[in-house]
């Protein structure tokens, strides 16, 4: 939920309001709070979420691995040549992606391997 909520918002903000950088401290915090939130529904997703501590940890690492990974993203997209159009949806469903590979990092055992190698693709993909 968090994932495709936040990064929406942000473009919202940037893109259509023209806020500008002033609105990434305010999409970090949001973006905490929601991860925050998500990690207090699902204290069972990842050995992170367990305690008050560790979901703190959980939507920092979320947050941060996951927008380091939307900025590989649109730049493999851009050296692909592909573009998401102007269709919103497809754009915020895009965002989605990378937030979801940083969540499933956290997690541990076989859905952290995955997400480390979906992720690598990504990466080696933007990188050539």
């Amino acid at each position: 939920m968090g994932a495709l909520f936040g990064p929406g918002l942000y473009a919202v903000a940037v893109f259509v309001l023209g806020l500008g950088p002033i609105v990434l401290v305010f999409a970090a915090l949001f973006g905490m709070a929601v991860l925050y939130a998500v990690a207090q529904m699902t204290p069972r997703g990842s050995p992170m979420t367990m305690t008050k501590r560790g979901r703190v940890l959980w939507a920092g690492a979320v947050l941060a691995l996951g927008v380091m990974n939307w900025i590989v993203g649109v730049s493999t997209l851009s050296k692909m040549g592909l573009v998401v159009g102007a269709t919103p949806l497809w754009w915020w469903l895009l965002s989605a992606v990378p937030f979801a590979l940083a969540a499933a990092l956290c997690v541990g055992g076989w859905t952290s391997i995955v997400s480390i190698i979906l992720t690598m693709a990504l990466i080696l993909t933007g990188c050539s």
